[in-house]
Order: structure tokens, then sequence, then C-alpha cells
């Protein structure tokens, strides 16, 4: 679907006359071979990991029957309006994403709904690249839901958040101590990560008074970590001139260095542009990222419009995550 993603978010999304069809081997669904697993470690956790393994002759058909019935429930969606299919009528509904999935020699045909390919055309701006075999390693479902929001911010190399909008995300809210989510929750899950995945993460907590209110994550793919003290002294070095030279600028020599590195090294929109420039904390923020890719700090995978733009223009999630508004 990335052929159908625009860094241009003011662009109409597009609704392909048919619904999509993607044939998947089904090989590529599972590791190449089975992670090792501590023989003193967590029973689920054992039991995880050995159902991640290998594919096997015990998945049949009717395996595969079941699996497939499974996707297509579970893909059911509630819709409340559809704006871009007909504006002038209100619609409600359900959209199944996937309405039909096949099993065949090996293969896996899963077809997309054509109306929800907007929606997934813009959640994909957003969303973050991971290794597969890293992420499928993982037996605790907090430790995935860590590795995939970690890798998020990967180029950055570093994420902080509210203890309690962590505790939201790895959906853990039963843990009021910050003790027992510390010993049940994040520690096994930072060990299992840099045990098990392609990066390395260290923690450190910001305290209000004597509670832990924040927490700072380190991030480093475990191939750039003996860098790492380079790394570091090179952001620093960074973020010294970025305090004491250009974010000491007035706001129109700011504006106006802006506007010139935007016409030249930029595609962003017409709209887009005028938010960085009028609006102060946009401005410094897009200065910051774009010394930082210029001076080779950030290892962005995109396009440095796309990039950016992610991060000046973040996608924002409605309170109910199963209505979907076109």
């Amino acid at each position: 679907m990335g052929e159908l993603q625009t860094a241009n978010r003011d662009e109409p999304l597009p609704i392909p006359a048919e619904n999509l069809v993607f044939s998947i081997p089904v090989r590529d669904l599972y590791l190449t071979k089975p992670d090792a697993v501590s023989l003193d470690e967590d029973p689920a956790v054992k039991r995880k990991s050995k159902q991640r393994g290998i594919l096997t002759n015990k998945l049949t058909y009717s395996n595969f029957e079941a699996i497939a019935q499974q996707l297509i429930e579970k893909s059911i969606i509630t819709v409340d309006h559809m704006d871009i299919v007909d504006p002038t009528k209100r619609k409600v509904g359900a959209i199944a994403i996937f309405p039909r999935v096949f099993y065949e020699n090996g293969h896996l045909e899963v077809h997309v709904d054509r109306l929800i390919v907007p929606a997934m055309c813009t959640l994909g701006k957003g969303y973050a690249k991971f290794k597969r075999e890293s992420a499928m390693s993982l037996g605790r479902d907090y430790s995935q839901i860590l590795y995939v929001r970690l890798c998020r911010f990967l180029d950055l190399h570093q994420w902080r958040i509210k203890l309690s909008d962590l505790k939201e995300i790895l959906e853990a809210t039963s843990y009021e101590r910050y003790s027992n989510f510390k010993q049940k929750v994040l520690a096994p899950c930072i060990e299992e990560i840099n045990q098990r995945t392609d990066i390395y993460v260290e923690c450190k907590e910001v305290r209000v008074g004597r509670a832990v209110d924040t927490l700072h994550f380190s991030i480093y793919l475990k191939q750039d970590k003996t860098n790492q003290p380079n790394q570091k002294q090179l952001r620093q070095e960074i973020d010294t001139d970025l305090r004491e030279s250009i974010l000491t600028l007035n706001l129109p020599l700011r504006q106006a260095n802006v506007q010139a590195i935007l016409a030249k090294r930029y595609t962003f929109s017409a709209a887009q542009q005028k938010a960085i420039l009028a609006e102060e904390t946009k401005l410094d923020k897009f200065i910051e990222l774009d010394y930082k890719i210029v001076n080779g700090l950030l290892k962005i995978k995109t396009t440095p419009t796309r990039y950016i733009a992610s991060i000046i223009f973040p996608i924002k999630t409605g309170e109910a995550p199963l209505k979907l508004n076109f």
C-alpha cells in the first residue's frame, strides 16, 4: 500500500476501484527457527515462544480455515459516517477490513476492502518499521507493545513518556504502585527486549518529589551500540549549537531561514509550510529536526518531508478506536 501513500496530507486519499488482494506465503509468517527459551522462564512465555516456532505439518487446511475465519471476524469495524463516499448523506454500519481470506498451496490470499484503504494509508504514515522476527520472538504481550513503540523513536534514540501514559499504552493500569509495575512489567520487558531483539534500551526514572513521574528511554540498534559514546557526544554538541546559536535568533530571522530551507529541501504543502512558519513551537521543532538530519544524527527510513511531517503534524486518534471516520 506504500505506493498509494503521500507525504502531502492535504491531498485527497485514494479509493481504489476494486478491493486489493495480497498473496502471502505462509512460511513468511513464521520464524526461520525457534528462539532458545530459558528453563526458568515463565511457563506462559514458554508456551507463546513455542507457538511462534517453525511451521510444522500440524497446521492443516482445517487450521487455516479457522485462522481465516478469525481474521475476518476480528477485522469488522463500525462506521459512523463516510464523507468521502457521499458527503451529503450520513451512513452507519460495519465494514470487514478483510472480507475474504483463502488458503491454498502454502499461500494466504487476503482481500482488503477498497473503502478502508484511505484510512490504512493515513495510519501507515504514523506507524513504525520493526523487524518481524524480533517482535515474534517476544513472549510477553507487554514486551511486544513496548518494542513496537520504542522502534518509532529509534531515529531519535530517545523517548520520554509520562508513567501514566505508558501504563495506558501497555494496558497495565491495574498496577497502581510503581514498584509493582516496575517489577512485574517494565523490568522484565526491558530485559526480554535487550536479550531477544535487534535493539538495546535503557530506562531512567524522572521523579517529581519522591514519586516517579516520567520515564526516559534511550534506544539504539545493537549494531550501532558500539558507537553510542560518539553519538552521545555528537548529540550534546548539536543540542548546544541549537540552544546557543540558532534558536537564540529572533523570530523573524528564524522564520526567514526556515522559509528558505523549506523551499530548497522539502515538499510540504502550502498549508503545512504556513503552519510551520506561523507556530513558534512547530518552527523550533522543524529547526531541530532539520539540523539533526543535515548533521547525520538522524537516520531516517522515509523522506525528510514525511519523517518531519509525522512529528510536527501527528495523526490524532479518536477516543473510540473501532469507529473510523472517512
